[in-house]
């Protein structure tokens, strides 16, 4: 098909390819850096996650600027009146404070196997955003550029349509055409008239999708032609690529991220035990912060355990949820493998189809241009009329159409099937 589109399609001075495309796409697409973000939140929240299996260590600084002590009045053996003790606290504190977890029932292990399943499922989704506005990119580009070939195709039309109706307008005058010519001829010109208004809107609506798609507010005028593929591309097709594709890859992580995340729920009946020390570094003699020789120090350190006993069902209800949240995301990977699948068959017979319409309508712009020249020929002997030679010449220009939008049926369902497999059949650059 590249023939057609030199013959047809002359390029501006300022276009965009499809390799300037793909790289704007990369750093502009912002649902490629969002993808990328969800991907660096995940690896920051494994990184959170680790921070469990270390010990916790925490400081603190008391000072107390103005106090009263509390009392304790005690009444000692043979004394006539109580006597009041102050309760005296440091006014003046260091503290180092220590904790280290030992066993919670595998709640804190879980947790981490549910986010790092979280994180391995963002990277196969920042590959499927990749994948899939790559070739987002490449089906509009495409677009914007068959759009402008139609619209050459139709000013080509119009022009000729308008050669006619300004012979046939003279013919009339000359007693050669009738009335009935000129206003077929008129109504002819009508239609190219609204097609090309529409090929030019079909222009400005492609380029906006191709701007879309790309994250930029214009895009450039497309550039390049039209890849001819070949009918066997689709052969060699895995059948079971499509559970193979990296979104849905990402969602069976998903699904295994809530199941860690249900067997952590689970370990609320577990009693959780750990480390606990703890250093104190005090004034309780003066309440001089600087006076160092009246410091003392404290410190303890044991085992801590504490039992769940009960809470009212709200952990057992979490984790009611978790497991709730699993089926309905292992439903949704299940439907999305059906959908892929069918859709993969879809595609192929829809490749097959455009492929086979594509070489129809291209050898049928072979026929329509031999039938413009017998036209013109019978036309200049008189065995032809101008209603034969436009019949002709309006075949030709549906056919030079219909080429292209078959040419672009082929690119479209090819890129449809990679989609629904996450298979690459075609490099476009």
């Amino acid at each position: 098909m590249r023939y057609i589109l030199s013959a047809l399609f002359t390029l501006p001075a300022h276009a965009l390819t499809l390799r300037e495309a793909l790289r704007s796409a990369q750093q502009n697409s912002p649902t490629l850096q969002r993808s990328a973000s969800q991907r660096r939140e995940s690896a920051a929240k494994v990184r959170e996650s680790s921070a469990q299996y270390y010990p916790k260590v925490s400081g603190a600084i008391n000072y107390l600027p103005a106090h009263k002590y509390t009392l304790t009045d005690v009444q000692l053996p043979g004394s006539p009146t109580a006597l009041s003790f102050p309760g005296i606290v440091p006014t003046t504190r260091y503290g180092l404070t220590a904790q280290y977890g030992l066993f919670d029932g595998l709640a804190t292990t879980n947790h981490h196997r549910a986010v790092k399943a979280l994180e391995s499922a963002s990277v196969h989704e920042l590959d499927w955003t990749q994948f899939q506005v790559e070739r987002e990119v490449i089906l509009r580009f495409y677009r914007a550029l068959v759009a402008n070939s139609l619209k050459t195709v139709a000013d080509a039309n119009l022009k000729t349509l308008v050669g006619h109706l300004n012979e046939v307008q003279l013919l009339k005058k000359t007693g050669v055409s009738t009335t009935f010519d000129v206003l077929r001829v008129e109504v002819q010109v009508s239609d190219a008239q609204s097609e090309v208004l529409n090929a030019t809107d079909n222009i400005t609506t492609a380029n906006a999708a191709l701007a879309e798609v790309l994250g930029v507010e214009n895009a450039l005028a497309a550039e390049g032609e039209l890849p001819l593929l070949k009918s066997e591309a689709v052969d060699a097709l895995e059948t079971n690529v499509a559970l193979d594709r990296a979104d849905l890859t990402a969602l069976a992580g998903r699904v295994e991220a809530l199941d860690y995340q249900s067997k952590a729920a689970a370990s609320h009946w577990a009693p959780y035990v750990g480390l606990v020390a703890n250093y104190q570094y005090y004034n309780n003699r003066n309440d001089r912060a600087e006076d160092w020789s009246a410091f003392r120090n404290a410190y303890e350190a044991g085992v801590n355990l504490t039992w769940n006993l009960f809470e009212g069902f709200g952990a057992e209800a979490k984790k009611r949820e978790a497991l709730e949240q699993r089926v309905q995301l292992d439903k949704t990977l299940r439907i999305a493998q059906l959908k892929a699948h069918q859709d993969s068959g879809l595609w192929k017979r829809k490749y097959k189809y455009f492929y086979s319409v594509f070489i129809s309508r291209k050898n049928n712009i072979g026929k329509a241009q031999e039938s413009v020249r017998l036209a013109r020929e019978g036309r200049r002997a008189g065995a032809r009329t101008n209603a034969d030679l436009l019949d002709a010449e309006t075949d030709l220009y549906r056919s030079q159409a219909g080429a292209i939008n078959a040419q672009l049926g082929v690119i479209e369902a090819l890129i449809e099937l990679e989609l629904s497999t996450g298979q690459k059949l075609y490099d476009f650059n």
